[in-house]
């Protein structure tokens, strides 16, 4: 039994569970959450409530704008506040007046470049005693190891797929140089698997071309690498369509990328269509 505590942590999820289920048994709040921002939404990756005492779960997504922590990450309101309703920016948000909070901490989870992935946050219905204060500098230290495991993860993710391209490099289509139908769905796969670890769907922009006799396929080849060169991982998965991977591209930058080359194949007289989607994530089971 002592080992199977003691284990180390494998991967960015485990350690968010232990570090959800630690806080949520010391602390004294009913609810951690650790979360994800992208675009406007705020994401919830996992939470620990075992009282059920808040009506919010793993998956769900808020606005970011309603959020106490979009205030604590601009720095206008603090990270920790045993009486949140005191604090006005916390009293007069969005998510005040959808739910009972009565304390609040949250922390930034930052990625390899320094940039706000998500956070780790809690809330309780209730005002919390004075001492509640001093459990922030734990916070703050759990937050940091987060990241550091956020960081390995994207570092091992990315030296994956270079791998992936590498041992899937047979299954081309030859008149393209891109991944045929099946090579795109093995890497698809696999992304998703990556996606699920991590907890973070990666974002695909699908391109569709309309077809007509006078279409050079080669000049819609030369238009999708000028626009996203060789650093993205590209499927040919139709006669009409192809897909590329922009796993660290936001929605709304994929939206953008869809844009321009859909404009790039417009000046080569070629007409086109494109969409967005992510990879959903799978939920797991915690044991």
């Amino acid at each position: 039994m002592i080992l199977k505590m003691l284990a180390p942590t494998m991967d960015f999820r485990e350690a968010s569970r232990a570090v959800l289920e630690h806080l949520q048994s010391t602390t004294g709040l009913a609810l951690w959450m650790i979360t994800r921002t992208e675009d406007e939404a705020w994401i919830i990756l996992d939470r620990s409530d075992p009282n059920d005492v808040y009506p919010v779960d793993s998956g769900d997504m808020i606005q970011w704008s309603d959020s106490f922590c979009q205030h604590m990450i601009e720095g206008t309101a603090p990270q920790i506040a045993r009486h949140a309703q005191q604090i006005p920016l916390f009293a007069g948000s969005t998510i005040s007046q959808k739910l009972s909070i009565g304390a609040y901490a949250g922390v930034p989870i930052l990625d390899r470049d320094g940039e706000l992935f998500g956070t780790l946050c809690g809330i309780d219905p209730e005002i919390q005693p004075e001492a509640f204060e001093e459990h922030l500098p734990l916070i703050q230290l759990l937050a940091r190891m987060l990241g550091g495991y956020l960081s390995m993860e994207m570092q091992l993710q990315s030296m994956q797929r270079k791998s992936d391209r590498s041992s899937l490099h047979q299954m081309v289509d030859p008149t393209t140089s891109f991944f045929n139908r099946e090579g795109w769905s093995r890497l698809i796969q696999r992304e998703r698997e990556r996606a699920n670890r991590l907890g973070r769907p990666s974002n695909v922009l699908r391109v569709e071309i309309k077809l007509t006799v006078q279409t050079n396929l080669s000049e819609v080849v030369s238009a999708i690498k000028d626009e996203f060169g060789s650093e993205h991982l590209i499927g040919h998965i139709a006669t009409d369509q192809f897909e590329i991977l922009l796993e660290d591209h936001e929605m709304s930058l994929v939206i953008e990328r869809g844009r321009s080359i859909q404009d790039r194949l417009a000046s080569r007289g070629i007409a086109s269509d494109y969409n967005a989607f992510n990879l959903k994530v799978v939920e797991t089971a915690t044991a």
